[in-house]
């Protein structure tokens, strides 16, 4: 049934207004919870492989190499509006990640030209590949889905542009093209499909690489390892031995979203301490 609806069939049953109403930032935070108490809930599957990542805020330096690399890796382009898949945030020391209820402003976003600053740290957000993702449940075409090894997925062939997803995710992950997407021939990744106009794209978890058997570039990219990827069922992967040794935390952990993108502190940091 999912795969029969088209944009225009789309439009009609939920009418422009709705349709408008689903814009990014639009819909606001009560509403977003209303959508996600009232809709089925999506399948688990823990068979074989549940992948996921480990971001250990004491580490991050936000220098946006992750950014960076993620965005050439991924045809994520600048023309004809920047966009990103991963947003880095500069946090004041009496903001842990545990007192956040909402996705932190954009007035925090974080340049590399100043960063690190001292007493500054630094929170790197992107899909969360949650276990229990609203933004599946909430999509009317199945263009949006949770693979097997646990990975959030995007069928750009079946997005009709909605931006439910958008609406219903509470990390703001997900960008619309609201223009044609312009990369140079020759900075194409041929492995990666340039997204149309029209559709919703985000993070995959490097999904291409990942099956088979790297890391994620950012986690490749990151000069001060920070980032951990591997299995969470496998006992003996780098991210689940952190999740093992310390505390993590998860962003807007009453959403219950259940994500496989976790926080700790190991107690690294990037400065000297003073005296």
């Amino acid at each position: 049934m999912k795969e029969s609806i088209k944009r225009r069939d789309f439009l009609k049953i939920v009418g422009i207004g709705s349709v408008y109403l689903v814009a990014k930032n639009i819909i606001p935070g009560g509403a977003v919870s209303t959508l996600l108490k009232i809709t089925q809930t999506s399948p688990t599957t823990n068979s074989g492989k549940r992948w996921g990542m480990v971001i250990d805020v004491g580490a991050c330096i936000g220098c946006r190499q992750c950014t960076y690399g993620c965005k050439e890796e991924n045809n994520i382009p600048n023309i004809p509006a920047p966009m990103q898949w991963i947003e880095t945030f500069e946090m004041e020391q009496n903001e842990p990640i545990t007192r956040l209820n909402s996705v932190p402003s954009n007035q925090s976003k974080t340049s590399y030209i100043e960063s690190p600053i001292h007493g500054k740290w630094y929170l790197p957000i992107a899909c969360l590949h949650c276990d229990d993702p609203p933004c599946v449940k909430l999509c009317p075409t199945g263009a949006t889905f949770k693979s097997e090894d646990g990975i959030v997925e995007m069928n750009y062939d079946k997005c009709i542009g909605c931006r439910q997803c958008m609406a219903g995710c509470p990390y703001n992950a997900r960008s619309f093209n609201w223009g044609k997407p312009q990369i140079p021939q020759e900075n194409v990744n041929a492995l990666v499909p340039v997204r149309p106009i029209g559709v919703v794209e985000k993070c995959t978890f490097c999904q291409h690489r990942v099956r088979e058997g790297l890391l994620t570039k950012c986690v490749e990219i990151c000069p001060v390892g920070a980032r951990h990827f591997g299995d969470l069922n496998d006992p003996n992967s780098p991210p689940s031995k952190l999740l093992e040794t310390y505390i993590s935390s998860a962003l807007l952990e009453e959403m219950n979203t259940k994500p496989k993108l976790l926080y700790i502190t190991s107690g690294k940091k990037w400065f000297e301490e003073e005296g």
